[in-house]
């Protein structure tokens, strides 16, 4: 009979010798001694204070702030700015990575953010409750929301995490909030007085221009480009090479500590 509790030689490869007095059937990474990365540390709060100074200047500039708290670019640049600080302190730290479902999460909605604005019209002139992004403060927070923080936060990921983290289980629980958030707005504009300025985060979701079947159609559209952004991710992650990792070396059965 079959002992299932004896190790599997054609599983070797997922196992790795670790110190004196570990078990042979546990993983590396539950042994693997804590390894800091200071450039990594030093980047994340660069790309931190970037996201965090755009979300403060659109701030700055609005008249209306719950209607800029309810922008899509500041919640998204918000959430990557306290991200990128606790990967920071993980990085710094010599603790283990933050979880790739959320800072894939992350990456994707600051990617999104970023090709929608450019992607679609400007805001209608006169609207006091937006950002003035023709001043040089609102061209700094544009700037710096969409287009420093997604290149940096690319970067981030294809030179200094490891590859084949997502899965394809992702793609659609990253679609979690995009859904929450466009259902939000619909509702948002629902109930607010018609003409109020800043009704809609975007005009291809005004019900009142293009009709709510024409809305609804423009908001599955968003998500479906959302969707095709995410496998995207997820497809180049699959491929792209592993970052070097200093005091490790790679043999046939794995990554290891240099000896």
């Amino acid at each position: 009979m079959i002992d299932p509790t004896r190790s599997d030689p054609t599983r070797s490869s997922h196992y790795a010798t670790g110190p004196a007095g570990a078990s042979a059937h546990t993983p590396y990474s539950a042994v693997a001694p804590q390894v800091r990365r200071p450039l990594a540390a030093v980047l994340r709060v660069l790309l931190a204070a970037a996201a965090a100074t755009g979300v403060a200047l659109e701030i700055s500039l609005s008249a209306d702030l719950p209607r800029v708290l309810s922008d899509f670019s500041v919640q998204a640049g918000a959430a990557f700015a306290l991200c990128a600080l606790w990967s920071a302190y993980r990085a710094g730290s010599g603790r283990r990575p933050v979880s790739p479902r959320i800072t894939g999460a992350l990456l994707l909605y600051v990617l999104g953010a970023a090709l929608l604005h450019h992607a679609l019209p400007a805001p209608a002139p006169g609207d006091a409750t937006l950002p003035d992004a023709s001043s040089p403060t609102g061209t700094v927070a544009d700037q710096l929301l969409h287009t420093a923080v997604p290149l940096g936060a690319v970067l981030d990921w294809l030179l200094l995490t490891t590859p084949r983290q997502y899965r394809l289980r992702h793609t659609w629980q990253w679609l979690v909030y995009p859904v929450l958030y466009l259902l939000f707005a619909l509702l948002r504009g629902a109930l607010l007085t018609p003409g109020t300025p800043g009704r809609y985060p975007w005009p291809l979701l005004n019900t009142v221009t293009h009709g709510y079947p024409a809305a609804l159609t423009h908001a599955l559209l968003c998500l479906l480009g959302l969707y095709l952004l995410a496998v995207a991710l997820l497809a180049i992650d699959q491929f792209r090479p592993a970052p070097p990792r200093p005091g490790y070396r790679i043999s046939r059965t794995g990554i290891g500590p240099l000896k």
